[in-house]
């Protein structure tokens, strides 16, 4: 019987040798796709950082281009009356003016 008891702790010592290996090789595995999926959630925060970057950038850019365009739309309403009271003073003066307001309007297009 002695025999046998040794037998049997022999196995279940085996056993459980095999079972902390598997248990080691799975916490292994475990451990190495979360680390992947900590790297690919830092990857694409800094991605994210750098598109809300890149936004705060363009929406500067495009608010000065409105800017830009208003101030030359002021320029030229303000080109168009200041042409029309210099050439108003003669009958062809109108005539004049009219057209040199639509040759720089088709200009500026």
């Amino acid at each position: 019987m002695s025999n046998e008891n040794k037998s049997s702790t022999e196995l279940i010592e085996f056993r459980l040798d095999q079972f902390e290996t598997s248990l080691s090789t799975n916490f292994d595995r475990i451990s190495s796709k979360l680390d992947s999926l900590l790297t690919q959630i830092n990857a694409s925060e800094i991605k994210q950082e750098n598109i809300s970057t890149r936004l705060e950038k363009l929406e500067k850019d495009f608010s000065k281009v409105q800017t830009e365009n208003e101030k030359l739309n002021q320029d030229m309403t303000n080109m168009k009356v200041s042409l029309a009271e210099k050439l108003s003073w003669t009958a062809g003066g109108g005539a004049v003016a009219g057209l040199l307001i639509k040759l720089i309007e088709g200009a500026m297009k």
